[in-house]
């Protein structure tokens, strides 16, 4: 008896010192955040009851290794919901989208149309490009195979009835789902299993697709080169990029993508928003960040492709014509945006985030020939992102 009591007291002074220590850690790294600004963790972290527990949260010692662990639990026990990401049948990861309501969608279109007919009326075409969502429409209306037994997403509704109100107003569109569909193009195979971006060969595809309509648009030469993929190194990186959607559930869950970069084998100079010229390399494929695999970040994406720099006002004086482009996206166009500038005099990109107003001063100071609109699709909803846009006269 008293040999199992001593047992049982070994095992409670261990895990409290375990506990303690682990207090004792997490405390260290909450101080420093406090007095450093600084987040060795992974990026993501759930809002919790209030800003102090957030706070830990954001600092808890070897939090991704806890990731890691609860993830991997999970999967062993196939569970398909983890931090509020869905695992689907064929594993990949999504976040459910809620039916964006009728009203938000119209407001949003009318907004979008008079700013069509403004720029039709001064001779500047306007397309608008909505990229897939993660779960394939053509699986798919809002019960689709993929998704766990019970579970709705209305993502692919949203973009629907998005499109047809803005062909209905006259807006030309590029439906990415349906192009890829006709082109006998896997959906999967252009998104990322763990993150919620398309991946950099959709965003090529993409390009090809522009480039396309701004030929037929304007009757303008392209360089050929630029959308002959023989014209490309194409390296791949085996298990080096854990998305947005992996880091809330760690690397076992769902695995780790592969990161492929389409690299022109040509050279292009271009001048940056400073008036420096450099190469599309040197702005838009930040290579060191390959050197050295990191899962704890998601930004192999985010920062192999140009970061900060997609965004921007640059000119491309070996361009072929003398084409403007304005973008109004978000960090989708960091797939495509490095090709544009290749194929057209100048591209002026902004987040649609930071320019909520878009004024005629705006677009008679730039003077574009055409203006392209591409959003995630999980911006349509009344709350977020694209819905911000807003033509001011």
């Amino acid at each position: 008896m008293r040999k199992k009591q001593s047992i049982y007291v070994i095992f409670t002074a261990v895990f409290l010192i375990m506990v303690f220590g682990l207090g004792i850690l997490s405390s260290a790294g909450l101080m420093n955040y406090y007095i450093n600004d600084e987040i060795v963790n992974n990026e993501w972290t759930g809002e919790l009851g209030n800003k102090f527990e957030t706070d830990i949260s954001s600092t808890f010692f070897k939090k991704f290794s806890f990731v890691n662990l609860n993830g991997a639990v999970r999967k062993f026990f196939g569970q398909q919901e983890m931090n509020g990401v869905v695992k689907l049948n064929n594993g990949y990861l999504t976040e459910i989208l809620d039916r964006c309501p009728d009203e938000s969608i119209r407001d949003y279109v009318n907004r979008t149309e008079e700013f069509h007919h403004y720029l039709k009326d001064r001779g500047t075409a306007l397309l608008y490009v909505s990229p897939p969502s993660t779960v394939s429409k053509f699986t798919v209306s809002k019960f689709d195979p993929e998704l766990p037994v019970g579970v709705e997403d209305y993502s692919n509704d949203n973009i629907d009835r998005m499109i047809k109100a803005l062909k209905e107003a006259g807006i030309d569109t590029i439906d990415i789902r349906e192009t890829m569909a006709a082109d006998g193009i896997d959906h999967y195979s252009m998104m990322y299993r763990t993150d919620h971006h398309w991946t950099t060969e959709a965003g090529f595809y993409a390009y090809r697709l522009l480039e396309d309509y701004i030929a037929d648009k304007t009757g303008c030469e392209i360089d050929p080169r630029i959308a002959d993929i023989d014209n490309y190194t194409v390296k791949e990186y085996d298990r080096w990029h854990l998305g947005s959607r992996g880091q809330r559930t760690g690397i076992y869950y769902a695995g780790i993508d592969d990161f492929v970069l389409i690299d022109p084998e040509f050279e292009i100079k271009v001048v940056d928003p400073y008036g420096v010229s450099g190469t599309i390399h040197d702005y838009f494929f930040i290579t060191e960040y390959l050197e050295e695999r990191d899962l704890t970040s998601r930004y192999t994406y985010d920062s192999v492709l140009g970061g900060p720099n997609y965004l921007g006002h640059y000119k491309n004086p070996e361009s072929r014509n003398d084409v403007k482009i304005m973008m109004l996206t978000d960090s989708f166009a960091k797939a495509v945006n490095p090709y544009l500038i290749m194929g057209f005099s100048e591209v002026n990109t902004f987040y649609n985030g930071s320019v909520s107003n878009i004024t005629p001063e705006l677009i008679e100071a730039y003077d574009p020939d055409v203006v392209i609109m591409l959003y995630y699709p999980r911006y349509i909803n009344q709350n977020s992102g694209s819905f911000d846009f807003n033509y001011r006269k």
